[in-house]
C-alpha cells in the first residue's frame, strides 16, 4: 500500500519536529502495511522559493533516513503538498513538484474562497499544458466550500484523482462526504496526512476498517489503484 500524503520530513513544515519522529511515523505506516510513502511538506508559492524548498526538503530527508537500516521496508518518496494559486495550470515550473518526478501533483485547495470555474480551470489546465495528473488533497475538507459539487464533476470527469484523510470520521460532514463520494467511486486514494507519531498519527488500518464495512468493493478498487500508482512510481 502507498500513502501519497505524510509530513514525516523533520523541521520543514507543521510536520515532524524532529527524524525521530519522522522514524516513528514511518514505522507506524509498516505496522500497518505502508510499502512506499510520499513525503510531501507543504509548499506554499506565495513565500517559498523553489531552489530553497528542494535544499530543504533534501537536507529533511537525508536526516530522515540516516536514522533507518538500509534495509528498513518502508520506501519514501520526495514530493510536496502543493497549495493552489491562481494561474498555477500556466506554470511550467510546477512539474518540479510532483511526487518522486511522476506525473502526479498533490494539490491542496484551502484558503480557496470558492471553489469556481476559474479554480476548476487551472485544475484542468495542469492535465492538458503539462500532462500532470491533479490529486486534490483530503478532498471532503472542501465539501462546505461553495462549488464543491463543480469539484466533484471534475474528479467524476477523469481530469483530477482525489484523496481523503483517514481522518475523515472525526468530522460528521466530511463522513457524509465520503460516503456521497464512495457512492460515486469518485476516490482514488486513502492517505495518512500524518504530522506527529501521538498528536496526528498514522490511522490508515482504521480507516480502511471503517470503509471496509461501508463500501467493500470500493475499498478493492481504491487498495488496485493504489498498487498500480505505486509500481508506477517505483518504475520512475
Amino acid at each position: 500500500m502507498i500513502d501519497l500524503h505524510a509530513h514525516i520530513l523533520p523541521g520543514i513544515d507543521d510536520g515532524a519536529k524532529t527524524p525521530q519522529q519522522g522514524k516513528e511515523l514511518l514505522i507506524q505506516m509498516n505496522n500497518q502495511g505502508v510499502t512506499t510513502v510520499a513525503a510531501t511538506p507543504h509548499f506554499f508559492p506565495s513565500s517559498a522559493v523553489l531552489e530553497d524548498f528542494f535544499e530543504l526538503r533534501n537536507t529533511a530527508l537525508k536526516e530522515l533516513k540516516a536514522l533507518l537500516d538500509d534495509d528498513f521496508p518502508v520506501t519514501v518518496i520526495p514530493g510536496a503538498e502543493v497549495l493552489y494559486f491562481g494561474g498555477i495550470g500556466n506554470v511550467e515550473a510546477i512539474k518540479s513538484l510532483t511526487l518522486g518526478g511522476s506525473r502526479y501533483l498533490l494539490l491542496e485547495l484551502l484558503g480557496v474562497r470558492k471553489i469556481d470555474s476559474k479554480v476548476i480551470n487551472d485544475i484542468v489546465a495542469l492535465n492538458r499544458n503539462f500532462g500532470l495528473v491533479p490529486i486534490i488533497a483530503h478532498v471532503e475538507r472542501y465539501c462546505k466550500y461553495k462549488g464543491y459539487k463543480d469539484l466533484l464533476s471534475l474528479i467524476e470527469s477523469g481530469e483530477a484523482l482525489c484523496q481523503i484523510n483517514a481522518t475523515y470520521t472525526e468530522s460528521k460532514a466530511e463522513t457524509r462526504a465520503v460516503k456521497e463520494m464512495l457512492g460515486r467511486s469518485l476516490i482514488s486514494f486513502v492517505a495518512s496526512d500524518c504530522h506527529h507519531p501521538r498528536r496526528r498519527p498514522v490511522r490508515l488500518k482504521e480507516a480502511f476498517d471503517v470503509l471496509g464495512k461501508t463500501a467493500p468493493g470500493e475499498v478493492r478498487r481504491i487498495i488496485e489503484q493504489s498498487e498500480k500508482t505505486e509500481s508506477e512510481l517505483l518504475s520512475l
